[in-house]
């Protein structure tokens, strides 16, 4: 889509799968377990537009319906590791916040956030603050509310 230094702009359309890790039986896998797992697929039912930012420790997308209807926007919480040659690496940082279009907000996922956090593997508190600078900022509207993909294309 779009790449710059300070900014990666990306879209799924709807009804592309999505690679996710999941066990033995399919189930998708939220946090880290000590056994097999193997990638799985999910399909996906909007378009998203993702604008990542390196070196952010949150990503912003924006969430429309098959028709263009413009449902939320959703900031995932994450530390930024890089770029691969096909890849975005960063550490989900499991809390979420989900943007209505009247600007109320809903933060998703409290409950992975603290399992993880007992389990050593992120500091809460820390994320709990990212998720205070963000609402701060409120990085919403970001000016892509209005693109639409090129069919042409």
């Amino acid at each position: 889509m779009e790449e710059r230094d300070d900014l990666l702009v990306l879209w799924s359309p709807p009804g592309i799968d999505r690679l996710l890790p999941v066990d033995s039986a399919g189930v998708e896998l939220r946090m880290p377990r000590d056994e097999p797992w193997e990638l799985g697929t999910r399909r996906t039912e909007q378009h998203a537009l993702s604008l990542v930012r390196p070196g952010s420790r949150h990503s912003l997308t924006l969430h429309w319906t098959p028709e263009w209807l413009f449902l939320y926007w959703y900031v995932n919480l994450e530390q930024w590791l890089g770029r691969g040659p096909r890849t975005i690496d960063y550490v989900d940082d499991k809390l979420d916040l989900v943007v209505s279009p009247d600007g109320s907000v809903r933060w998703k996922d409290e409950d992975e956030l603290d399992r993880a956090a007992a389990e050593g593997l992120l500091d809460a508190a820390e994320v709990r603050a990212e998720a205070e600078r963000v609402l701060a900022a409120r990085p919403w509207p970001s000016g892509w509310e209005q693109w639409r993909a090129n069919p042409t294309i």
